[in-house]
């Protein structure tokens, strides 16, 4: 399942030559990665996990501009202890400004140790198609 979540450019994202800041960008994934869970059904918190590995290709800059950035994402893989979230991010006219992939590990909120991904969490997921 692929999940498409609007993000609206702030006048504080840009760096300045204008640009929406390379960190930014990092920014977007998260609310990619929430809209993601939220479109599941899963309450962000409902599992503790972490960040991994995370890394973004830049395609094109982003301008300030008032239609929202579109954020695609979707679960490339489940492993046992850690799944990807892949995305595609366009601009307002639909062009490719990015794309990018993280690695998510499930841990427990006590030790800090990695886990079996949580069963609600598979259900929820369920099982992802390999998308590029």
């Amino acid at each position: 399942m692929r999940v498409r979540v609007p993000v609206y450019r702030r006048f504080s994202d840009l760096d300045p030559l204008g640009h929406v800041n390379n960190v930014v960008f990092i920014d977007y994934l998260q609310e990619g990665r929430v809209g993601f869970m939220r479109a599941i059904g899963l309450p962000v918190g409902t599992v503790t996990q972490v960040v991994v590995k995370q890394n973004l290709t830049f395609r094109k800059p982003l301008n300030l501009h008032p239609d929202p950035v579109i954020v695609e994402t979707w679960v490339a893989r489940l492993g046992n202890s850690s799944y990807d979230f892949s995305y595609l991010m366009y601009d307002e006219v639909g062009d490719l400004s990015a794309e990018g992939a993280t690695t998510m590990a499930c841990i427990d909120r006590e030790s800090g140790r990695p886990i079996r991904l949580p069963a609600e969490l598979r259900a929820a997921i369920g099982t992802p198609r390999l998308e590029a």
